[in-house]
């Protein structure tokens, strides 16, 4: 095992997601933005990385489904699910980077919500998505 940076940047705080697969990636960090979202982050670690040593989309693809999961459920007061993902992968992530997910909300309804989160590893952006996710009755 490689020794990476493991310190969290100022502000944030562990995300305690409910959910066991979540848990089992983590852990995760959250951070509340002036704007009433909340930013999710993670630091790459060692099994994080797929065959070329690089984080693994499927991470990066969790990463945003929890972000834009997380602000919905909040911005609907009760949990939801997703109805559809789609992501752009722009750039990687390696061992020990620190990964933001940001959220913004573009409209919602009573029985759906379309989001977009966009990811960045330092200046760099990784990752765009776009979601529509509806609530669970």
């Amino acid at each position: 095992m490689r020794n990476i940076e493991v310190f969290t940047p100022e502000g944030f705080q562990e995300h305690l997601s409910p959910s066991n697969f979540v848990q089992a990636l983590g852990p995760m960090y959250k951070r509340e933005r002036e704007d009433g979202t909340t930013t999710i982050a993670l630091r790459v670690l060692e099994r994080h990385l797929n065959l070329h040593g690089i984080a693994h989309g499927g991470l990066i693809a969790t990463l945003i489904d929890n972000a834009i999961g997380y602000n919905v459920a909040i911005a609907f007061n009760g949990s939801v699910v997703t109805a559809h993902l789609a992501i752009d992968y722009l750039s990687s992530a390696r061992l020990g980077d620190w990964v933001e997910a940001d959220v913004q909300i573009n409209r919602k309804g009573r029985r759906m919500c379309f989001a977009e989160c966009t990811v960045r590893n330092g200046r760099s952006w990784m990752a765009r998505a776009s979601c529509i996710l509806a609530p669970v009755h």
